[in-house]
């Protein structure tokens, strides 16, 4: 009896070594984003996107995820020698986390929208 107590103690030993608490691994670096985009005369617009598995209501998920993998997720400045000629705010925001790490990125462009990368392109 002591020595099938032992194989079974040793196995469930060997099967917690193996297998990470709770998965944890595979969420801690998750990417969970929601997005929108808001300008005049027209209804918001949001998406989410979800990477590792690629999903969401993202119009382009896996290249979203793709440029994710190498790049930040930032917006670029305002072209400061474009002159307005009619004022005209867009406003692009993103929350959740990539990677696992909490993220918050917000720019409101007054009058033109730059070439955006991946993630923004919905």
């Amino acid at each position: 009896m002591i020595r099938v107590m032992r194989c079974v103690a040793g196995a469930a030993c060997a099967a917690a070594v193996l297998v990470p608490a709770g998965g944890a691994g595979a969420h801690d670096a998750a990417t969970s984003l929601v997005f929108t985009r808001t300008e005049p005369d027209r209804a918001p617009r949001t998406v989410t996107l979800t990477c590792d598995p690629v999903g969401g209501t993202h119009p382009d998920s896996a290249g979203a995820c793709a440029y994710l993998a190498d790049g930040e997720l930032e917006l670029p400045d305002s072209d400061a020698s474009v002159r307005c000629v009619r004022y005209y705010p867009v406003e692009l925001r993103a929350h959740g986390t990539v990677h696992g790490t909490p993220v918050s990125v917000e720019r409101t462009y007054g009058c033109r929208v730059p070439d955006l990368p991946a993630p923004w392109q919905f």
